[in-house]
């Protein structure tokens, strides 16, 4: 317990701790436009990173702080500098300032330029069309046993996983009621998107490829090695090749992971802590536990002959985790984002400066492409804007590249998704090797 000032015994744990101070958010629960789930899974921690790079819009926020102040963490040192003059805030003004002036020149009133950063409306019509096209390949798959059917399944299932991923930050509607159902898409194929949350938004987006914390690579060893650091067995030689097997197998693995991490209150180990949720998440929870076990591992032996629905299931699941677990971890395991050639940061204190060193984007563009890759070809951007949705992250790619030239900061771009899954093929390849056998310098 530690004692804060006007004299008040609060318990941390409690609290949130935001620039070294302390803050009672739960009288805000039900009146935080971002929904009570990010405020309940940060709650206990350091959420300085959370709160800037989820605040675009910071003025009314860091006004309202005021009113939930209860007083100053005596060890309240932050990891970073917000320097106003820095290159993160930098880059927030600059970007804040194109949506205003987007606003105001489309006529928005003054009071709403805090949303017009959200999905456009064909970005919207797209989502309802990639899912009846969903359902028709669903019914091909199970119904009739077409294997093409079942291999363009897992493409679409990647499509609307990036919805399911955006709403997830809350970065489609402005609505948190109309994001929280848009996110339930995760959990029709099987992934809970309350874990899913609380892995991902407060861990993996704050500690980004750091030692010990980011969960998205800790949780791979031993089975893949993806640090120097990290203990070598002789079958790490073959990872490059074994991996996409594991990859493929992503969707049963999630499927029951799920339920020790509801139980237990971390995922895989001490690197994810979580919140036990609440009794409206709890129901959700398993009622699309058993909506999507019913669907995908038992309608099709209900439908099919059994060598048919296996293969269905295996073109189905197999493609699909492949394609989500293959893109997700290419986007930050690779020789650049690992740094193996040993980069020397010139901004070691700025926040958004270590999201750019431990990222990379790939085939910016046309929306086919971008929606079909889930979105993650904006991953620098959104790493940087989580809750702005990435169907307008292709405006803001052009100023964070200048902004990364004035600051002389790295900017990695991959020309195609292909030429991604390529680099985190040689990362693989290099990390499984002896360190004697190291060799040659990260390729672009």
């Amino acid at each position: 317990m530690i004692r804060l000032n006007k004299a008040l015994n609060l318990d941390p744990s409690k609290l949130w701790l935001i620039h070294g101070k302390y803050y009672d958010l739960e009288p805000f629960m039900k009146e935080h436009p971002g929904g009570r789930r990010f405020l309940e899974q940060s709650r206990g921690r350091d959420c300085t990173e959370l709160f800037e790079s989820i605040h675009l819009h910071e003025k009314l926020p860091k006004a309202m702080m005021k009113r939930f102040f209860v007083g100053d963490c005596p060890d309240g040192n932050n990891n970073w500098d917000w320097n106003e003059q820095g290159f993160y805030c930098t880059l927030k003004e600059r970007v804040r300032a194109h949506f205003a002036k987007k606003g105001n020149d489309q006529g928005v009133n003054p009071g709403k330029l805090r949303n017009i950063h959200h999905g456009t409306t064909w970005f919207i019509i797209r989502l309802v069309l990639i899912l009846a096209v969903f359902a028709l390949l669903s019914i091909g798959a199970l119904g009739y046993g077409s294997w093409i059917c079942a291999l363009l399944w897992g493409l679409f299932v990647f499509a609307l996983g990036g919805y399911g991923h955006e709403a997830m930050h809350g970065g489609i509607f402005k609505s948190v009621r109309s994001n929280r159902i848009a996110a339930l898409v995760l959990d029709m194929g099987g992934m809970s998107s309350y874990v899913f949350t609380a892995m991902h938004v407060p861990v993996h987006h704050i500690y980004t490829n750091v030692e010990g914390q980011d969960p998205d690579i800790e949780v791979h060893f031993p089975i893949l090695r993806e640090r120097e650091s990290q203990k070598r067995f002789f079958y790490h030689r073959f990872q490059h090749w074994y991996a996409w097997l594991i990859y493929a197998a992503t969707f049963p693995v999630s499927w029951v992971i799920d339920f020790f991490a509801m139980g237990s209150g971390t995922w895989i180990g001490p690197w994810g802590k979580m919140r036990k949720p609440y009794l409206a998440e709890t129901l959700l929870f398993g009622v699309f536990k058993i909506i999507s076990f019913s669907l995908w591992y038992v309608l099709p032996h209900v439908l099919l002959p059994w060598p048919t629905a296996l293969l269905i299931q295996l073109l189905m699941l197999g493609g699909a985790g492949l394609i989500v677990q293959g893109t997700f971890a290419s986007s930050h395991q690779n020789e650049l984002a690992m740094n193996l050639d040993k980069r020397i940061s010139e901004h070691p204190k700025d926040w958004g400066a270590q999201q750019l060193e431990t990222t990379v984007d790939f085939q910016h563009g046309h929306w086919f492409p971008v929606t079909f890759s889930g979105g993650l070809g904006y991953q620098i951007e959104h790493h940087l804007f989580p809750t702005l949705s990435y169907s307008r992250l292709k405006e803001v790619a052009p100023i964070v590249r200048k902004t990364c030239e004035e600051f002389n900061i790295p900017y990695f771009y991959f020309p195609t998704v292909f030429h991604t899954y390529a680099a985190h093929f040689r990362f693989l390849k290099r990390m499984g090797k002896k360190q004697s056998e190291h060799g040659g310098k990260p390729r672009i």
